[in-house]
């Protein structure tokens, strides 16, 4: 018995909406109860969709380390003095 066409889409909006801690805790669960075609099908999904979870977190650290190195010390130094004189006036108002 194979799930319909539906039925795996809607399975895999629902892990993609997941976090990965979910995610993960929905693979367990599966792993424990591993003694059908559709759940090993399941499974299957949900680890693909963990993967890409994964992926995109890499992707984003990347980013954000690439964007921290990129901009200079006195830079960050000279954006901090800003926000602090913009809230500061922001206080005074």
């Amino acid at each position: 018995m194979h799930p319909e066409p539906d039925d795996i889409q809607i399975l895999i909006s629902k892990y993609r909406t997941m976090d990965i801690e979910e995610l993960e805790a929905s693979i367990n669960d599966w792993e424990g109860k591993n003694d059908c075609s559709i759940q090993q099908e399941n499974l299957a999904i949900a680890k693909n969709e963990l993967e890409v979870k994964y992926k995109e977190r890499e992707e984003q650290i990347e980013l954000l380390t690439k964007s921290l190195t990129s901009s200079s010390r006195i830079g960050r130094w000279i954006s901090s003095f800003k926000a602090v004189i913009n809230q500061f006036v922001d206080f005074k108002n």
